[in-house]
């Protein structure tokens, strides 16, 4: 029985029990020893030009790469690429999405989605550590514009300027490379981009909840205000606030809230914003709940303070 050399098992090792014909040729596996292996069922064939273990679990992750070894000029986009990568909001996942460039010859097997595209710079691409060839942080972006709600995507984009992964100029470029008529998400894009404007990010999907629909009822929060002196000499940042009526919103979403030396904590600085003037409203899971009612208080709350510091 013929078997794999230990350079080809490395490989393997590294790329999720997969490896490619001209990977074997460059660690001294023939054409020849290639299908003696295939024939006694130590490779089989996972696709065009690429071989793997047998029995192994298809992961996403080694259907990905599979993809990405088949089709190396193709990416792997949309709410796959943002799984791959840790973005939160992706939908549940019917399909990989595959971008390709127009015109590319790409025969993608059943539960695949190909999404070719006549624009694709080679800076929009990365490698990830495994081997996956992804859409770039921006370009994935737009391309994630055509399958979330405008809600998800200002959140998505949130967080990858949040974590550094991108910034307003380079997702400002590639909207104005992208954007067309015709072309999906363009529209969302552009308009998601054009509201967002330069503010800080959000640092999670409950705070853009809560902020977003603040704003479009009118009230002129903004994000991750400005860093707060406290007379016991600590520095804060709030989650979103109205500076010119020290009014602010803090989301407690993180478990460590509830806990006995969370909340002990949040209540020894709201009684330090008090001696400074500041009004602080704090939202917990429960309020998430019903999101209606929530900013319906939070903007009274807001409103009530705007008439007592008038009258002062």
């Amino acid at each position: 029985m013929r078997q794999l050399t230990p350079a080809a098992l490395r490989v393997l090792h590294q790329q999720h029990n997969l490896i490619s014909t001209e990977q074997l040729r460059q660690v001294g596996v023939g054409r020849a020893h290639r299908e003696r292996l295939v024939e006694e069922g130590v490779l089989e064939h996972v696709g065009h030009s690429v071989f793997g273990v047998p029995g192994c679990e298809p992961t996403l992750e080694r259907r990905c790469l599979a993809l990405s070894m088949q089709h190396p000029a193709s990416y792997i986009t949309g709410p796959t690429a943002g799984r791959l990568v840790g973005l939160r909001r992706m939908p549940r996942l019917a399909e990989i999405s595959l971008g390709a460039r127009h015109g590319s010859k790409v025969i993608v097997p059943p539960g695949v989605r190909l999404r070719q595209t006549t624009q694709l710079p080679e800076h929009h691409l990365r490698r990830l550590e495994n081997g996956i060839v992804v859409a770039a942080w921006p370009r994935l972006a737009f391309d994630l514009s055509a399958d979330l709600s405008r809600l998800d995507l200002v959140s998505v984009i949130d967080q990858m300027i949040h974590e550094g992964r991108t910034d307003m100029h380079e997702l400002v470029a590639t909207a104005e490379l992208l954007c067309a008529r015709g072309r999906a998400g363009s529209v969302q894009f552009a308009r998601v981009l054009r509201e967002r404007g330069g503010r800080a990010p959000l640092e999670s999907h409950p705070e853009v909840r809560v902020f977003d629909g603040l704003v479009r009822r009118g009230v002129p929060v903004v994000a991750q205000v400005r860093h707060l002196e406290l007379p016991d000499g600590s520095r804060i940042r709030i989650d979103m606030a109205v500076d010119a009526v020290r009014w602010a919103v803090e989301v407690d979403v993180h478990p460590a809230h509830v806990e006995l030396p969370g909340t002990t904590r949040d209540k020894r600085r709201d009684r330090q914003l008090h001696l400074i003037d500041w009004q602080v409203e704090r939202v917990t899971p429960l309020d998430l709940l019903d999101l209606r009612r929530l900013l319906d208080e939070l903007v009274s709350l807001y409103r009530a303070r705007s008439a007592a510091l008038r009258t002062r």
